[in-house]
């Protein structure tokens, strides 16, 4: 499978969607880590609730990209695509119970959307 520019601009886009957390705004890359990590130590009561499901998703839809570098198998794209997709939309949601974070997600992540689809395009018209 050809466009390496594209899958490797694919997975850099989906690590800098940005999302608010504390007072400010970070990339997804900051906290889908430590949350999956710590998933034991997570307190479900806090602000940061939302947060805990696309980070988890986001984590797998990573790990998944990243195995798909070494076996090249389409159906890990496929897979990989459709987590980092999910988690987004989990994010997105966010618009309508009425906070700002998931406008931050949807304006960070549309060079992802756009990407990942000419990916999962692309992937379709070069079988491997």
């Amino acid at each position: 499978m050809r466009h390496t520019a594209l899958k490797a601009w694919t997975f850099i886009t989906s690590l800098i969607i940005i999302i608010g957390y504390g007072h400010g705004v970070v990339p997804i890359v900051f906290v889908e880590f430590p949350y999956p990590l710590a998933f034991r130590k997570i307190d479900l009561a806090s602000e940061y609730r939302y947060l805990i499901y696309p980070s988890v998703i986001f984590f797998m839809g990573h790990i998944l990209f990243a195995v798909f570098a070494f076996v090249r198998k389409l159906l890990i794209l496929w897979s990989s695509l459709i987590a980092l997709w999910i988690g987004l939309m989990l994010l997105i949601a966010e618009i309508f119970v009425g906070d700002s974070i998931g406008a931050f997600a949807f304006l960070s992540g549309i060079p992802f959307i756009i990407l990942s689809i000419l990916l999962f395009r692309a992937s379709l018209s070069t079988q491997e």
